[in-house]
């Protein structure tokens, strides 16, 4: 029971840190590419792993398995995809979409990882689900259909990412499979941008690299290694589900530079996410 409490707290200080890097990104890209941004992102996560890995002192070693290069594939596209829909949509309405995500990781968790669902639970998982398509729905001027089809994508590679860790983190340091997981997608990301362009230029950030140093730090260091822990003591889909907490904090923390208007669907939506995290890890044994 202590452990299943801890993974929730765990869940729940990941939730809180990610949610911050949405604000932090936006403030970014209003100064550098999406694609430029995806990089740094990467890079600046895998060197916060290294350096955690020196202050644990913990070797960073080899892992001989062909899932851990998937994964930093998987990752790259992903974090490629999060920065153009966040560009395209803006941090209330990109963190709102981000929620399809519960759908994806729910489905990879029940068909691939065979996790059992209590039917008790069933109740709350639909509620859940229904929450986040009342706040995807809320209107904002900055919506558009490529951008909700980027932050489709994204959620999803983001499942299939996390469900790929799920396999190795029992016998694989969480902060080397992120290592490996960003460093592999810092050296995609860059050898598209240098192909494509053909200069270092290119790879210019000023005043918006400090911003996404901030973001690279809570959502693709600390957030995740967090997210990691969390699910080496709770199912992978009770997990997922606290993190559907994501677009009210990131509402929260984004409000007052980037309003939008507080409808009824989005207090009715947002309410339901909530209850129905809080129900089903009532109903989980």
């Amino acid at each position: 029971m202590v452990m299943k409490v801890k993974g929730v707290l765990l869940s729940v200080a990941s939730v809180l840190v990610m949610s911050l890097s949405p604000l932090t990104n936006m403030f970014s890209l209003s100064t550098i590419d999406p694609m430029v941004a995806s990089f740094y992102s990467s890079l600046f996560s895998a060197l916060f792993c290294l350096l955690f890995l020196g202050i644990r002192k913990k070797s960073l070693t080899f892992v001989n398995d062909k899932r851990i290069y998937l994964l930093g594939v998987t990752n790259s596209i992903g974090v490629v995809c999060q920065y153009f829909s966040l560009f395209m949509l803006g941090p209330i309405a990109f963190g709102l979409i981000g929620r399809f995500y519960i759908i994806f990781s729910l489905a990879l968790a029940v068909f691939i990882l065979r996790e059992k669902i209590k039917s008790s639970s069933y109740v709350p998982i639909v509620i859940c689900i229904l929450g986040s398509f009342l706040v995807v729905n809320t209107g904002s001027s900055n919506n558009n259909m490529m951008g909700i089809m980027l932050g489709l994508l994204y959620t999803f590679l983001f499942a299939l990412t996390n469900l790929l860790a799920k396999k190795l983190v029992d016998r694989v340091d969480s902060s080397i499979i992120l290592f490996y997981n960003q460093i592999i997608s810092t050296l995609l990301i860059g050898a598209f941008i240098w192909i494509a362009r053909g200069d270092y230029k290119a790879f210019f950030a000023g005043e918006s690299l400090l911003f996404i140093v901030i973001a690279a730090f809570c959502s693709g260091f600390l957030g995740i290694i967090l997210f990691y822990e969390s699910i080496k003591y709770i199912k992978f889909s009770v997990a997922n589900l606290i993190r559907s907490l994501n677009p009210v904090i990131v509402f929260l923390y984004s409000y007052p530079f980037f309003p939008i208007e507080i409808t009824a669907k989005f207090i009715a939506g947002s309410v339901m996410i909530v209850v129905s995290v809080i129900w089903l890890n009532l109903k989980q044994e």
